[in-house]
């Protein structure tokens, strides 16, 4: 790691720790607070666990109680460990990041270049300094990346399956796991062969031979290894907490039909239906358009593993029943990632996707202002604004995907490099 390379990191910790200052003072002297709200709820659910009680004592505490314990300290120690916790997974993110780029065959500079993209990006900064700890989150996701490309089996699978305890959306990566672990770990000859014999063959018996050759070893070890955790650690909070650990950290998110306005194209809906049968019903319907969307990038980019995360997680979020500014982190994480194989350069068409995002968002907030701040009836203007973001995303999206250079994350069992490790630029 050059010095160039260390100054930048160094550069983004003293950011968040300013940041952090910055914060204190406001919420000690501003009538709006800097700290998250969710913050608050993270240390009350701590303080319950430090008594003896149940975290889920805490009302709208949704999350694992493994983060109520992480979160101890606060209570005796000093309540901004929370926040250091979280700022310290961010600048790993950036950190992970820039081990993939450099496993991807860029040099130092270039890599860290792309990683500051996460290091400096507003969201990655604002979010982790005010105490909310999808940090963690997506520091799981990136080292089960990682890992996956050191061919670090069984640590990949125990990272996504703490991944998926701790926050329930990284369930959606599985079926892209599962198509890189077909495609790339496989012997070549052997597929060949097997792909010759399984074409001239007709017989009901070939069928059940070529589904069960899609249970590789590989596959297998993941699924179970992953599974595995998932279930031994839910088990734990289960014998601990009971039903209502189910019901807070998991189940309520499938039923959630938040009366709140956000940003999804269903909240109006949803809200004109809260508490009704027909909204729960709709509630469901919704993960319809998400669920075969999920199903379909997950096969077309699976062996693109990057491009595959960043992409799953952005059309999660846009069909997303309910979507608020924290799950606009979930992606961004990917965009080093993706940049390297992108055609599109900043001038024009990349400065339009950037205002055309922005000012779909500045759009949907100054309805959202007369509403939360002014107590203005705009509930159809802001589910209008909604729409048209959801729209400029989905445009977005396709925008990316259309100048994206497919390139799978490996060749011949090996990871493939981006450009030649003799390269000292990116073409």
């Amino acid at each position: 790691m050059s010095r160039r390379t260390l100054a930048l990191f160094g550069g983004a910790l003293v950011l968040r720790l300013a940041l952090l200052l910055y914060g204190h003072l406001q919420d000690l002297y501003m009538a709006v607070k800097y700290t998250d709200v969710d913050y608050d709820v993270y240390s009350d659910a701590a303080r319950e666990m430090a008594e003896g009680h149940s975290p889920f004592e805490r009302t709208t505490y949704r999350y694992t109680p493994v983060l109520a314990f992480l979160l101890l300290p606060n209570i005796y120690v000093h309540q901004v460990f929370g926040k250091l916790l979280f700022v310290s997974c961010d600048l790993l993110v950036g950190y992970v990041l820039y081990r993939i780029l450099r496993l991807r065959g860029l040099p130092d500079t270039n890599a860290v270049n792309y990683c500051c993209v996460w290091l400096f990006h507003p969201f990655s900064v604002n979010i982790s300094t005010r105490g909310n700890a999808d940090s963690i989150v997506v520091l799981l996701v990136m080292l089960s990346l990682l890992l996956i490309m050191r061919r670090q089996l069984v640590l990949s699978a125990l990272a996504y399956g703490a991944a998926v305890h701790f926050k329930i959306y990284p369930i959606i990566y599985a079926l892209a796991f599962l198509v890189v672990y077909l495609h790339n770990f496989l012997n070549g000859d052997f597929r060949a062969a097997n792909a010759k014999w399984l074409s001239s063959c007709n017989s009901s018996f070939c069928f059940w031979v070529q589904l069960a050759g899609q249970l590789n070893r590989d596959r297998l070890v993941f699924g179970v290894v992953s599974g595995g955790l998932f279930v031994i650690l839910a088990a734990g909070c289960y014998y601990l907490y009971g039903f209502q650990f189910l019901y807070e950290a998991y189940l309520y998110h499938f039923t959630r039909t938040d009366n709140r306005h956000n940003f999804s194209v269903y909240f109006y809906d949803l809200y004109l239906r809260y508490d009704t049968p027909s909204g729960f019903g709709v509630g469901l319907l919704a993960f319809l358009p998400q669920l075969t969307s999920l199903v379909a990038v997950s096969f077309a980019y699976g062996r693109d593993l990057p491009f595959a995360l960043f992409a799953l997680t952005m059309v999660f979020v846009i069909f997303n029943k309910v979507c608020t500014a924290q799950y606009f982190l979930w992606y961004t994480a990917f965009l080093p990632l993706i940049f390297p194989l992108t055609s599109l350069r900043l001038k024009w068409k990349g400065l339009a996707m950037i205002a055309a995002w922005l000012g779909g968002e500045l759009h949907w907030l100054y309805w959202a202002y007369h509403l939360e701040m002014q107590g203005v009836n705009t509930f159809f203007p802001l589910w209008m604004a909604g729409l048209a973001f959801f729209s400029v995303n989905v445009g977005i999206l396709a925008t990316l995907m259309r100048h994206h250079s497919f390139t799978p994350l490996f060749r011949s069992g090996q990871v493939l490099h981006l450009v030649p490790s003799n390269r000292t630029q990116l073409e």
